[in-house]
């Protein structure tokens, strides 16, 4: 296959995958982690140490209003898309050093799309 071939079928399966992931998966197995995990911080509709997450997929970066992000984070231009928040849950601090989330991230790939999940259907 020639590499233009190539990476063209590479982005369409990458979109499939997030495609399918959208919607194949368990928002209550992510829910789950949700409130083991990240609920001591996070709720869906109010803010709390860290702001509200409902409708966070979708969601321009640092927009809740009255919430004080770090300054990287306050200054990004971008949009809370999956692929994003796949980065975000991974490791906080290497997507923006300054960040003041203490959490240090999903290291289970497993959990990360499960919370995925669950934060796609609190739209």
């Amino acid at each position: 296959m020639n590499p233009p071939l190539r990476m063209a079928a590479g982005v369409l399966t990458l979109v499939l995958s997030h495609s399918a992931f959208a919607l194949d998966c368990d928002p209550g197995a992510g829910q789950q982690v949700f409130q083991t995990k990240c609920s001591a911080c996070h709720a869906l509709d109010a803010d709390r140490v860290g702001p509200h997450l409902s409708g966070v997929v979708g969601r321009p970066m640092a927009s809740v209003k009255g919430y004080a992000y770090s300054p990287a984070l306050a200054a990004a231009k971008d949009t809370w898309s999956l692929e994003r928040l796949e980065t975000w849950l991974t490791s906080p601090a290497r997507m923006f050093p300054d960040t003041t989330m203490a959490f240090g991230g999903l290291r289970k790939a497993e959990e990360r799309q499960a919370v995925l999940c669950f934060l796609q259907s609190q739209r």
